[in-house]
């Protein structure tokens, strides 16, 4: 079962994800993912930020092959959040935001290249 979780980027904007259990399959449309998990507290940590232009080909058909999942099952990831955004530009820019304000754990390649 789906549910929102907000997430708030290092420019103070929020986004809304729509956030299902891991195995959920998706449709072939654009957008922006984060791979979390729950905490004792009751939020939400978020372990993996992610732009694809296909949320099903990414997260369904290659999910065998993306280093962040596995970075982020290891860190106990439960779920994953998708935002639908299509001009690539702005999944980027909204990967990034999120990647600096949120600081996920299993970006190890966008915190290399300055990214968070």
């Amino acid at each position: 079962m789906a549910f929102s979780i907000e997430w708030r980027g290092m420019s103070q904007k929020s986004y809304t994800f729509k956030t299902f259990p891991d195995g959920q399959l998706f449709n072939a449309v654009a957008g922006v993912y984060i791979f979390c998990r729950p905490l004792a507290s009751g939020h939400w940590e978020a372990l993996y930020v992610g732009e694809t232009q296909s949320l099903e080909e990414r997260l369904n058909a290659n999910l065998s092959n993306h280093e962040g999942y596995k970075r982020a099952k290891q860190l106990g990831m439960t779920h994953i959040g998708v935002f639908r955004a299509a001009p690539p530009a702005q999944r980027l820019a909204i990967e990034v935001d999120l990647i600096r304000g949120l600081n996920p754990s299993a970006n190890i390649k966008n915190r290399l290249r300055g990214a968070g």
